[in-house]
């Protein structure tokens, strides 16, 4: 615990060193111990030269950079955050570089060979040392297996696990005070930020969940032209080494130094485009970390994507909202597009329709006018999500994700294919998927799937009720009744009994009228015994209170 404690305040020292350093605004004019640290540090020329010559945004990412792979990974979750951030800073933070010296190969082996219980040389034929790759979370080395496969092994830095989650607490502890001290940032819900980072961070941490995920891409992929997914490696694969299958090919952004490849920027482009639609709209499971290093392409022009730390989901719900709200821009429809944010949610019921059909046509018209080769989906989008603070609106944290995403790989598209439109080529997609899944074939199965889930829970019934009596009838079920409603129940209880005497007395009332009726007796006779049961029937019906 001393030791623990004594690392966690070597960890703020070093932290609030670098904040004060590069002049971190506006923590540091919120926070006296922290304003006089950066006075006095910024008495040095040298770093008073530095903080002039950086903006604001490119200090905050330098910032980052320097405390290392957690902040790292934190700023790059910060820039799709898009709908709270100055675009400057969102930008800047777009930057952030996440490569760092390797660790060496005894350690390499180490970790290898503990999780995977055994020696190396019975894995791998040959093991080469110096890593290709090498980044703050891992590092990755070219391999050949006992069986003569090439592949790639992605090793976990040791002791890594102990620093994320002390910077997990350092930066928890940031978010309160940035919540309780800069009332203009707390609409950015920066604990909620940070806890939905922690989920995220911890997930990359474990090469069982990226490699779950990486399979479940490939199944997905197994027959499209315009991705190859490389196959994991199941048995030389644990909680801290992926193995896969080695990636022949070149990062999308060298494609143009290679032109002996004769590969054609066209075609690839395309097929970043719509792989990246049907991984929205047919699978609802997205590869969310796109950069052009994650990109790579193979000799016959198909893509193949490494990384998958960093995944988002859309839901049937979202695909369908998303859906119609690209089909009413494409169609200039921007009742359409409001009514769209009204249907999902997205603003409150309480949005004037008329005022927000013109703020999407404010952002709609602009872009629209451009020539054809300068139209942006994901300009489009960060101007929709620009909106969302005047009409109050809650953010949608899968929708920024998939923004982020979007705005990279179209610039990935452009760079290789200026000419690149990704409205003509996102069109005949969504239209396709549309007539697919909100069509009659698509209604038709639709009711299928929903028939067959009320099929399947009705198979369920018989064994759940059969375990049921035999709880009771065992005496194995268990009821737990809170002190403060034991009073209520009594009441109710005795209610319930009052009700039954009075439906018993009522019952046999109705009974006896019923037979004197049946034995041909006057109405003298049936006629106050139908009457009293009446008046219990109505007794027992009122509501309880």
């Amino acid at each position: 615990m001393l030791f623990s404690n004594v690392r966690t305040l070597r960890r703020l020292i070093g932290i609030l060193a670098t904040l004060a350093r590069y002049d971190a605004e506006p923590l540091s004019s919120r926070f006296l111990p922290l304003r006089l640290l950066t006075w006095m540090v910024g008495l040095i020329p040298s770093i008073r030269r530095q903080r002039r010559e950086l903006a604001e945004g490119a200090r905050l990412r330098k910032i980052l950079e320097e405390l290392g792979p957690t902040f790292i990974k934190f700023g790059q979750a910060l820039s799709t955050r898009m709908d709270a951030l100055p675009e400057e800073l969102g930008m800047e933070l777009k930057k952030l570089q996440d490569e760092v010296p390797p660790f060496p190969f005894e350690t390499v082996r180490k970790i290898v060979e503990g999780d995977l219980d055994g020696p190396m040389d019975r894995f791998f034929a040959r093991f080469d040392p110096v890593p290709v790759a090498s980044a703050s979370m891992a590092q990755v080395h070219h391999a050949l297996t006992r069986e003569g496969r090439e592949v790639a092994v992605k090793v976990m830095r040791p002791n890594i696990e102990t620093v994320v989650e002390q910077d997990i607490r350092m930066l928890t502890t940031l978010a309160h005070l940035i919540e309780s001290h800069v009332p203009e940032l707390q609409r950015f819900q920066a604990r909620r930020v940070v806890e939905e980072f922690a989920v995220t961070i911890r997930n990359e941490m474990n090469f069982l969940v990226e490699g779950g995920r990486a399979q479940k891409f490939r199944d997905h992929f197994k027959h499209d032209p315009e991705m190859h997914a490389l196959e994991v490696i199941w048995p030389l694969t644990s909680r801290r080494v992926l193995t896969l299958e080695w990636c022949d090919g070149i990062p999308i952004d060298e494609l143009s130094s290679h032109p002996e490849l004769g590969l054609d920027a066209t075609k690839i482009s395309r097929n970043v485009i719509t792989s990246f639609f049907k991984q929205v709209f047919r699978d609802g499971f997205f590869h969310a970390d796109q950069h052009p290093g994650n990109i790579f392409v193979r000799a016959d022009g198909t893509l193949t994507i490494l990384d998958f730390g960093i995944i988002g989901r859309v839901s049937m719900r979202d695909r369908v909202l998303l859906a119609e709200l690209m089909r009413g821009f494409l169609d200039r429809n921007y009742r359409k597009v409001a009514e769209v944010h009204m249907t999902a949610g997205f603003v409150p019921r309480h949005t004037n329709l008329d005022e927000f059909e013109d703020a999407c046509r404010q952002i709609g018209e602009p872009i629209f006018g451009q020539p054809l080769k300068e139209i942006s989906i994901a300009k489009l989008l960060a101007q929709l999500f620009k909106v969302t603070e005047q009409f109050d609106m809650p953010v949608q944290p899968q929708l920024l994700l998939l923004q982020k995403t979007m705005f990279t790989l179209e610039g990935v598209g452009r760079e290789i294919n200026p000419d690149l439109n990704m409205w003509l080529l996102a069109e005949p997609l969504i239209r396709d998927w549309m007539i697919e899944n909100l069509g009659p074939l698509g209604k038709i199965r639709d009711a299928r799937d929903r028939v067959k889930k009320i099929n399947d829970s009705a198979a369920m019934v018989p064994e759940l009720l059969f375990n049921g009596l035999e709880r009771l009838a065992t005496d194995r079920v268990r009821i737990q009744i809170h002190p403060s409603s034991l009073t209520r129940l009594e009441r109710r209880v005795g209610i319930g009994s009052h009700r039954q005497a009075i439906s018993i007395t009522g019952g046999s009332l109705f009974i006896g009228a019923a037979i004197m009726v049946s034995a041909g007796l006057s109405a003298w006779w049936y006629g106050p015994p139908f009457v009293l049961a009446a008046f219990y029937f109505m007794r027992g019906t009122r509501p309880v209170r």
